[in-house]
């Protein structure tokens, strides 16, 4: 497929279509193509993908991240769930 320019017929035109370059790809939709709300998820969607890429993170660093956090929540909302059990 040719990805210079891609319109859907004249129909669906007004809801889809993209242009691409060789850095760079403009999508243009309808309003009514997306809610406020899938809009802003489409766009952290992307902006989050655009930090990892740059990021220098590695799996162990999410890891210990992942169980600090736990550990964290877990000593701050022990006594609410403990007192339940006794």
């Amino acid at each position: 497929m040719d990805l210079a320019k891609v319109t859907h017929n004249k129909k669906e035109a007004k809801m889809l279509s993209y242009q691409t370059t060789n850095e760079i790809v403009n999508l243009t939709f309808s309003k009514e193509f997306l809610s406020v709300p899938e809009l802003v998820r489409l766009i952290e969607t992307l902006r989050l993908k655009e930090l990892i890429s740059k990021s220098q993170v590695t799996q162990d660093d999410i890891m210990n991240l992942d169980e600090d956090l736990k550990a964290g929540w877990w000593n701050k909302n022990k006594d609410r769930f403990l007192i339940k059990i006794e």
